[in-house]
């Protein structure tokens, strides 16, 4: 299972045809030259401060997870976010919290709309830059979402400290 992390601020999934379109943190004068008024990351660093939130990038529904500085991974079967937070003892995070899932009380809900195959990455980098070895492939069918989010803390039953985001299918 791959994961991926950011420099430090959140991380975002775009539509696929998207992603070239998204400015990043200093747009494409890198930064010797930017303005904070023409990247949409200073907005979204600061609206999306906790779990997972849709927002609107120049037209795409795009979904961005509050702590990107965790490795992050995608867990397809389960339309599942699995995000890091701390080192626990657990071999096997992705499984202990597959194992945990349904004692999971979810905190946050918000509704997202897929557009097709998207890609996670760092949302500080410049879109057209990014490539496909630069963040994780999420392929979901198009459609609405509720995102559910919580945080899992260490207990009796996993040595695991992580923020779990699920996309569940809306009729």
């Amino acid at each position: 299972m791959r994961w991926i992390k950011s420099l430090g601020g959140p991380l975002i999934l775009l539509p696929r045809d998207a992603v070239r379109r998204w400015t990043g943190a200093y747009g494409p004068g890198g930064e010797e030259d930017w303005d904070e008024d023409d990247t949409e990351y200073w907005r979204i660093s600061e609206e999306v401060t906790d779990f997972a939130e849709a927002v609107d990038v120049a037209g795409a529904s795009a979904l961005v997870l509050a702590n990107g500085s965790s490795p992050t991974t995608f867990v397809e079967g389960e339309r599942l976010f699995v995000q890091q937070l701390a080192k626990g003892s657990e071999p096997d995070v992705v499984g202990a919290v597959l194992r945990l899932l349904p004692s999971i009380a979810w905190q946050h809900a918000t509704e997202w709309v897929c557009e097709g195959p998207s890609l996670l990455f760092d949302s500080a980098r410049f879109g057209p830059e990014v490539g496909p070895g630069d963040g994780l492939a999420v392929d979901l069918t198009p459609g609405r979402y509720e995102l559910r989010s919580a945080y899992r803390q260490p207990d009796a039953t996993a040595d695991v400290f992580v923020a779990v985001t699920m996309a569940v299918p809306l009729s």
